[in-house]
């Protein structure tokens, strides 16, 4: 009889617990389909509204979302791909993670009490990358966007060295950029401004201005008396303030971090040292190969005296801060590229061939012939180079020296300046022909001129038309030109071939034809048959035939010119 009121009072609070979880049910279903008060995503209000029309109002938000997202920093703006920096999500699952469960407690709760002000950011939603893309692109957009800190500066003007006053940068602080654009970029009604924070200058204004006073200024105070060494003799320069200036800065320390140093710049120091003492250097002479007597004669090298601009800036480097501002450098040496030994070593020691042409008694064609002549002369063929007649004669001009005379242009003989020179072309091509050299590109005259051998001569005309030799022997080749009554040409080297001559028939005559020409400026020439002609070159190593070469000439006709009027023609 004891315990009944026990066994009634537990049927009264199970009584109470079914009624309370009823009604917790029956609140919990009720509440279900309802966003908590309070909450956006991506800066889009869905608090208070239920599940179907928050999502519905998320689809229409991001169907009408631009391609792109604006954002500044300051004045400076750039855009972000929407898409490749992940600014999209699932607004059903969006929406389905805020409300929870329908039954459990604190999603209960959160739907009855509301949210409070809840920010939910939205970016790379069920990628499984979390706000990887954003990171990456809002990375790329601080690189455009960041201010860098200027750093203070000592400048040398014409009033005297002066403090630059640096500034402060403006760097994006990317990862609370990406909790902001994640949390803004659907609603946003302009560009989203990203937050940043300060950077300090590399150098500070206190070390500018320690450095002004403690380097610049005694560096600018006076001339710089530069003392040069050099074999056998040494020389002063005083280099004035004016010139001393553009040479000198101030620039970070190296392993010294925010802390100035001077720098001279030794390129513009040694300008500025030629400048107050202009014989202190000279140039390297080539050794050089010369006929004395007929015989080949190597004549030394002349080595040069050179300041070398890293020597002279460490020395005044440390003389500018020194009371008696004198720098002291030692001379360099400068050998030439052919020195007495490469030179001796080069082999030229006889003849290995010559050739000579006459030539016309034309005073003009003569005069261009020894300017050609003298060009050419002492010229030095090193082993494996190239020789081009247009190179080293360069274009004929009177300013040169050259004058009108007869050349040929389209199969016809005109004036114009350096006239005749195609005969130094020829007599140097024969000079290639018998050393037993490479002819890379000859180019034979377009009718045939009788005191030239048939098939074994050249012409030329800058810049067009050249006459191009290589020296493919192991020695170097000496070049002696001289005009006489004859045009003369001689190769002195070493022997490495006896080459001859050996020329076929002539075939494939061509008749020529007789043209009468009014025209002012015409030169008359006469007629010469056109044919065509083989010369074979034979190489020999004693009397042993090692190779053979042909060259095919094919001559035109030359015409007959009459300047005058055709007897024959109407009036």
């Amino acid at each position: 009889m004891r315990r009944r009121p026990r066994v009634l009072l537990a049927a009264g609070a199970l009584g109470a617990l079914a009624l309370g979880a009823v009604a917790y049910a029956a609140t919990a279903l009720a509440t279900r389909d309802r966003v908590p008060a309070g909450v956006s995503v991506a800066g889009v209000q869905v608090g208070g509204l239920d599940r179907a029309a928050a999502v519905r109002l998320l689809q229409q938000r991001l169907a009408a979302a631009p391609a792109t997202v604006a954002v500044r920093v300051g004045v400076g703006t750039a855009r972000l791909d929407r898409v490749g920096a992940g600014l999209s999500f699932d607004p059903e699952r969006v929406i389905g993670d805020i409300m929870g469960g329908p039954l459990a407690p604190g999603a209960v709760w959160r739907r009855l009490t509301g949210a409070g002000d809840t920010v939910v950011a939205a970016a790379d939603t069920g990628a499984g990358t979390g706000t990887a893309r954003l990171t990456t692109a809002l990375a790329a957009v601080a690189r455009r966007l960041d201010v860098p800190a200027r750093a203070a500066a000592v400048t040398f003007g014409p009033a005297g060295p002066a403090v630059s006053a640096g500034s402060l940068g403006t760097t994006v602080d990317v990862p609370a950029a990406v909790r902001v654009v994640a949390a803004a970029w659907l609603a946003a009604a302009g560009p989203v401004a990203l937050p940043t924070r300060s950077t300090e200058p590399p150098v500070t204004r206190a070390e500018a201005e320690r450095a002004l006073a403690d380097i610049a200024r005694p560096a600018a105070s006076g001339p710089l008396t530069v003392v040069v060494g050099r074999p056998g003799a040494g020389r002063r320069a005083v280099v004035p303030v004016a010139a001393l200036v553009p040479a000198l800065r101030l620039a970070p320390q190296p392993g010294a971090p925010g802390r100035l140093a001077l720098h001279v710049d030794g390129a513009v120091l040694r300008r500025a040292v030629l400048v107050a003492a202009p014989g202190l250097e000279s140039a390297p002479r080539d050794a050089r190969i010369v006929l004395r007597r007929g015989t080949p004669q190597v004549v030394p090298e002349v080595d040069g005296v050179a300041l070398d601009p890293a020597a002279l800036a460490a020395a005044a480097n440390a003389a500018l801060l020194a009371p008696a501002r004198t720098a002291t450098v030692v001379a360099v040496v400068r050998r030439p590229p052919l020195t007495t030994e490469k030179a001796r070593a080069l082999g030229v020691r006889e003849r290995v061939s010559t050739f000579s042409t006459v030539y016309p008694p034309l005073a003009d064609r003569t005069n261009n012939l020894r300017i050609a002549a003298r060009t050419v002369n002492g010229t030095l063929v090193l082993p494996g180079e190239t020789f081009s007649l247009n190179e080293v004669l360069g274009r004929r001009t009177p300013e040169k020296g050259y004058r009108q005379a007869p050349a040929i242009d389209g199969g016809r003989l005109v004036e114009d300046f350096g006239g005749g020179v195609s005969q130094m072309a020829t007599t140097i091509f024969n000079n290639v022909f018998f050393a037993g050299l490479q002819d890379v590109h000859h180019k034979p005259h377009s009718f045939y001129i009788s005191r030239y051998p048939e098939g074994r001569e050249a012409t030329v005309n800058f810049p067009t038309v050249d006459l191009v030799w290589r020296n493919d022997s192991p020695h170097g080749v000496l070049i002696q030109a001289s005009v006489t009554s004859t045009v003369n040409v001689s190769f002195w080297s070493t022997k490495v071939w006896d080459v001859k001559a050996e020329k076929g028939p002539r075939t494939n005559y061509h008749i020529p034809k007789t043209v009468h020409d009014p025209r002012p400026g015409c030169v008359p020439q006469g007629a010469n048959p056109g044919f065509d002609v083989v010369v074979r070159r034979l190489f020999y190593k004693g009397r042993t035939l090692v190779r053979t070469q042909s060259f095919s000439t094919a001559y035109s006709a030359e015409d007959e010119v009459i300047c005058g009027p055709d007897p024959a023609g109407d009036g």
